[in-house]
C-alpha cells in the first residue's frame, strides 16, 4: 500500500458510445488505438495495439495521493511497452477515490472490464497486473473472479492482510513516538491536514541523527531499510494511517496487545510506549478491504525487489502459506530481484515476469520460485 512514490500506468483502447466523455487517438507509428474517457465520471484509459492478440491486461494502479489523470499527450511508461508489443490490450481505471481505494478500485476496474468486453468482444485471455496496492487488487480479482482471469502478476504488491500490514506500520509509528516524542504530533487521530513533505522528512532525519540509540531501535523494529530511508518511510506510513482513519471513520489500529521485540531496550519500550485500541467498526472495514483467502484457482506470480522499504519483500510468504492451507500452493510463485527502493524494476524484468506468467497459464509451465531468471 503505502506507495506514495507510485507510478501510474497505462492501457489501450477504442472510442466508447456509453462513456460520458471520450477521446480516441490513433498512433501513426503503431497504428494503435487509444481511448480516454469516463464511466460514471471515473476516468479510464484503454490501449489496443495494431497487432492485438485478443488478450487483455487489466492494470490496477497503486496508492495515490492525487487523482490519476489520463491525457493523450502523455506517453505510456516504457517499462510496459513489452505487453503492448506482445499484442495485449491494456485497460486501466483511475479509480473514483485516491488513497487506499481497494473497494472503489475493484468496482471501477470491473466496470471498465465489462465495458471493454461489451465493445470489443470476449478476450481469449485476461490477466490482472497490479503495482503495490494494485497487488492487493490483483489478488482480490484472482480470488473473487477466477472465471474471468487466467493469471495475475503482482509487482511489489501488498498481498498480505491489509490489517496485518497496516497495524505493523501503526505499531512502528507508536514506537517512533516513544523514542522521538513530539516530532510528528498526535497519532490518534493523525491531523487531517498532514501531507508528506521534504521538510517533515528533514525534521525526522535531524531527530534521528541526534538520537542514534532510538534510531537503532526503530530500525530493529522495522527490520528493513536504513537510517537514510527511514524518514521517508515514517512520513509515508503516517499519511497512510491518517488516510485510513478518515476512510474508516475511526481508528482501525491498535497496539494494546502487542509485545515489542527486537530493540536494544525492549523492556523500556514495552513499559513506556503509548497503547491504543482499535475502533471495532473501523477495524472491520480495514479487514474487509482486503483479507486474502488463499483460494487461488489460477496462476499468480508475485515479484518483489529485496530492498523494498515500503512493501517488505518477505511479506508475500504469508500468502504462500495461505494458498498452501487452502490447497492451492501450486498456483502461487514468489520471485525477487536484487534492488533497493519501492517497486524498483526494469522494463526487461517486468517483461520476463509477465512472459513467465503467460507461459504458465497457456502451457502449464510453472516458474521457479526464487530469483527472477535472467
Amino acid at each position: 500500500m503505502r506507495a506514495l512514490l507510485l507510478c501510474v500506468l497505462f492501457a489501450f483502447g477504442v472510442l466508447p458510445a456509453s462513456a460520458q466523455t471520450a477521446a480516441s487517438v490513433a498512433s501513426p507509428t503503431r497504428r494503435a488505438t487509444t481511448e480516454i474517457g469516463a464511466l460514471q465520471k471515473v476516468p479510464y484509459r484503454i490501449d489496443i495495439p495494431a497487432n492485438w492478440n485478443r488478450g487483455v491486461v487489466v492494470y490496477f494502479h497503486g496508492y495515490e495521493i492525487d487523482p490519476v489523470r489520463f491525457t493523450n499527450d502523455e506517453p505510456l511508461p516504457s517499462m510496459f511497452a513489452p505487453l503492448l508489443n506482445d499484442g495485449f490490450a491494456v485497460i486501466q481505471s483511475a479509480y473514483s477515490q485516491t488513497g487506499w481505494a481497494v473497494e472503489q478500485g475493484s468496482a471501477d476496474s470491473e466496470r471498465l472490464r465489462t465495458y471493454f468486453v461489451a465493445k470489443h468482444g470476449q478476450p481469449e485471455q485476461t490477466f490482472a497486473v497490479g503495482l503495490s496496492m494494485g497487488g492487493t487488487l490483483t489478488v482480490m480479482a484472482m480470488e473473487s473472479e477466477p472465471q474471468v482471469y487466467d493469471g495475475g502478476l503482482s509487482l511489489c504488491g501488498v498481498i498480505e492482510a491489509t490489517d496485518r500490514m497496516m497495524r505493523r506500520d501503526f505499531a512502528l509509528r507508536a514506537a517512533f513516538d516513544y523514542y522521538f516524542p513530539g516530532v510528528l504530533g498526535k497519532l490518534v487521530p493523525v491531523a487531517v491536514d498532514f501531507v508528506p513533505s521534504e521538510a517533515i522528512e528533514a525534521r525526522i532525519a535531524s531527530a534521528m541523527h541526534a538520537n542514534p540509540e532510538g534510531t537503532a531501535a526503530v530500525r530493529a523494529i522495522y527490520r528493513t531499510g536504513d537510517s537514510s530511508s527511514l524518514p521517508g518511510v515514517i512520513v509515508s506510513l503516517t499519511y497512510d494511517i491518517m488516510e485510513m482513519q478518515r476512510r474508516a471513520h475511526g481508528n482501525p489500529f491498535g497496539n494494546a496487545n502487542l509485545i515489542y521485540t527486537g530493540p536494544i531496550d525492549a523492556y523500556a519500550l514495552n513499559d513506556g510506549v503509548k497503547r491504543y485500541r482499535a475502533d471495532p467498526r473501523a477495524a472491520a472495514y480495514l479487514s474487509r478491504w482486503y483479507t486474502p483467502t488463499g483460494k487461488l484457482l489460477k496462476p499468480l506470480l508475485a515479484l518483489h525487489d529485496t530492498g523494498d522499504t515500503l512493501v517488505v519483500a518477505s511479506t508475500p510468504f504469508e500468502y504462500a502459506l495461505l494458498a498452501q492451507r487452502a490447497g492451492h500452493a501450486d498456483n502461487f510463485v514468489q520471485q525477487y530481484v536484487n534492488a533497493e527502493g519501492h517497486c524498483n524494476f526494469t522494463a526487461e524484468q517486468i517483461s520476463r515476469a509477465f512472459d513467465e506468467l503467460v507461459e504458465w497459464s497457456r502451457a502449464g509451465k510453472r516458474p521457479r520460485a526464487g530469483r527472477l531468471p535472467k
